[in-house]
């Protein structure tokens, strides 16, 4: 056991593992959608780039968890993370796809939250506010921005390619 352990209950332990798999799993989604849109078949460089540095923060994501649970005095425990698709048919698929997905990181962070709130664990409380509960209601907020207006673009042709320059030059 570890020295550093101090209030910090094993369900807790185990759900912040829980979290960490499916914050990789979620870059591993968003790398394979900018792939999808860097192709030169797809080239709608502004989602490509908006996909890349999506991954990279999912995978920020994990490593900051990674490390707290680590401070802790807890064990690491990675997970095999499937395949994920490799063609999403339009942005707009893509981007709703990707909304759902912030949807439900969101409530397993909240369920997190929970098992600490229980455990009376005020720390790791504050971890997961501080750190990731308000980037996922903005997160959820852009994606449904982005949604909208791809809904109002249309699915193809100009309306997307210059929606998709003006998100090359947001991000």
């Amino acid at each position: 056991m570890s020295l550093a352990r101090q209030n910090y209950e094993a369900n807790v332990e185990e759900a912040l593992n829980q979290q960490i798999n499916m914050e990789l799993k979620a870059s591993h989604i968003y790398l394979s959608i900018h792939a999808y849109f860097a192709r030169d078949s797809v080239s709608l460089p502004g989602l490509a780039k908006f996909f890349k540095d999506s991954s990279d923060e999912e995978r920020e994501h994990a490593q900051k968890m990674i490390d707290y649970q680590l401070q802790r005095g807890g064990k690491v425990t990675l997970q095999t993370i499937t395949a994920p698709e490799i063609e999403w048919g339009s942005a707009k698929n893509a981007v709703e796809f990707t909304l759902n997905l912030e949807k439900e990181v969101n409530k397993a962070l909240l369920q997190l939250h929970a098992f600490a709130d229980a455990a009376t664990d005020p720390q790791f409380c504050d971890f997961i506010e501080s750190n990731f509960l308000v980037e996922q209601v903005e997160a959820q907020k852009e994606l449904a921005d982005m949604l909208t207006q791809l809904v109002r673009v249309g699915a193809d042709g100009l309306g997307l390619y210059l929606w998709d320059q003006e998100l090359l030059k947001k991000h």
